[in-house]
């Protein structure tokens, strides 16, 4: 997976504001490349219904 100069340069100002470092291109590469996995593998889509149910249990938290 490849990332125009625009977005790892906006990755690296996320990443300072987010964790005070400094990070270079290929490390905001490598770190890019880790985030996007990762949601992949963790994003599921849910209906409006199911949407609602969650927020119900919120709200009674």
């Amino acid at each position: 997976m490849k990332f125009t100069d625009e977005q790892l340069d906006k990755f690296i100002i996320l990443f300072k504001q987010e964790f005070g470092k400094t990070i270079d291109r290929a490390e905001a590469q490598r770190q890019a490349v880790a985030l996007i996995t990762l949601v992949k593998r963790i994003y599921r889509p849910m209906t409006e219904e199911v949407f609602g149910q969650v927020v119900a249990k919120m709200i009674e938290s």
